[in-house]
């Protein structure tokens, strides 16, 4: 079965790029064509589906990363950075006493 894993892949099909309804369609076809047992299909199928959930998480995780990375580089106030500033301003706000007009 691992062989066929990297048939897939290295084919261009890519666990990643297919929905879980395709998954189903490319097992279902290669269980007819008989690339696969009957009795292996369920097998594959959760195989496939949980290789194409960790590498879009290992995805997801690499984009948070390097977006980070990025907003980091070009300097951009954070929430805690405005959060930090509101509640520096309404203390002085508070400590300086108000003139009358």
């Amino acid at each position: 079965m691992d062989q066929l894993l990297k048939k897939l892949v290295l084919s261009g099909i890519g666990v990643l790029a297919l929905t879980q309804e395709k998954i189903e369609e490319v097992v279902e076809e290669l269980a007819k064509k008989g690339e696969i047992a009957w009795g292996e299909k369920e097998g594959l199928l959760a195989e496939l589906i949980e290789k194409g959930k960790k590498q879009r998480e290992e995805i997801e995780r690499k984009i948070k990363k390097k977006v980070e990375e990025v907003i980091s580089q070009i300097n951009i106030a954070t929430r805690e950075d405005i959060e930090r500033l509101e509640k520096k301003i309404d203390e002085l706000k508070r400590k300086t006493p108000r003139k009358l007009s």
